[in-house]
């Protein structure tokens, strides 16, 4: 696989019900949780790390798509 071709492997992958139900979920458990000011330093880089990962899928998925 070329890595150019990326984009598009990532849009089929996540196309169709079951792909958006997929990256809706990945959303949910990752960019739309809010946390509070007491929240330990290990906790909330691994949130950033989820976070990070889900934005990647998210603008190959929309590249792919285009």
């Amino acid at each position: 696989m070329r890595e150019n071709d990326l984009p598009g492997c990532f849009a089929r992958c996540f196309r169709g019900t079951d792909g958006e139900t997929a990256l809706r979920h990945l959303r949910r458990i990752s960019l739309d949780i809010a946390t509070g000011p007491d929240v330990p330093d290990a906790r909330l880089r691994h949130l950033e790390g989820q976070r990070f990962m889900v934005n990647q899928i998210i603008t190959l998925v929309e590249r792919g798509r285009k």
